[in-house]
């Protein structure tokens, strides 16, 4: 059944559990942002799919965390100086290509959502934003997607040209006023390092009217630290067993 996200996060909270993200898909089993790691995030049952997403050369969205190539595939340089044609050619981990963001919405639509990082810090890719929202509403996915970022600018702008996509901002340590800041930008979802993350800024956010998305929860204290604040969404880069311990929250 294809469920809008919004529809998602709500049906999770019903139930008295978050939903769980694949954190660059499944990356304890399968090399990151690669459609296998994706594959095998649906396969071990998530609720969405996370990516990351940047601009090759020749202007084509292509889903690959870092910034250069060297970490994760076999290609060194920036990702930004490279075709896609190029870009596609690298082996990203056991023979694994570097996905087009095309495929990885075409592959997950109506199956689960997906949560896509711009990757706009910098250096700063012009025209992302456009290029991606042109591509949601192309291929009839921006109900089931959101899109979030650091750049919270960023995600100011794709929200104001597209006022139905579930947007948030993401933060590495804890601002002091959480719900302030998702306002300012116009964001659905607050989502933090999960360390960064306590029941009240849980209820600051919720009384705000947004959504808590937290990362990575790959741990056992990380798993104690969410069931204590109750976040709406975990990201983690296990999520086979992260999951394994989520489907017991609502039943406890």
């Amino acid at each position: 059944m294809t469920l809008p996200i919004r529809a998602r996060y709500e049906a999770a909270h019903d139930e008295g559990r978050p939903l769980l993200g694949g954190h660059r898909g499944n990356p304890a089993e399968h090399p990151e942002n690669t459609m296998r790691s994706f594959r095998s995030a649906m396969a071990v049952g998530c609720d969405l799919i996370e990516c990351d997403v940047h601009l090759s050369s020749d202007g084509r969205l292509v889903v690959i965390h870092d910034h250069t190539l060297e970490r994760t595939t076999n290609g060194t340089g920036l990702v930004r100086d490279h075709t896609a044609a190029e870009l596609r050619k690298l082996d990203a981990g056991d023979g694994e290509k570097i996905p087009l963001l095309q495929e990885v919405v075409e592959l997950v639509i109506g199956k689960v959502g997906l949560v896509i990082e711009l990757k706009q810090v910098p250096p700063l890719y012009e025209g992302l934003e456009d290029k991606l929202l042109n591509m949601l509403r192309q291929l009839g996915a921006v109900p089931e997607c959101a899109v979030v970022s650091f750049n919270h600018s960023s995600i100011q702008q794709i929200k104001k040209m597209e006022p139905s996509l579930q947007v948030g901002i993401l933060e590495g340590a804890k601002p002091l006023h959480p719900a302030r800041m998702l306002r300012e930008v116009g964001a659905d979802v607050y989502s933090p390092h999960w360390g960064a993350a306590d029941p009240h800024v849980v209820k600051e956010v919720h009384d705000a009217g947004g959504a808590v998305g937290v990362w990575p929860v790959d741990d056992e204290a990380a798993i104690a630290w969410c069931r204590y604040c109750k976040p709406d969404s975990i990201f983690s880069n296990r999520p086979k067993e992260v999951g394994a311990e989520l489907r017991n929250w609502a039943t406890v």
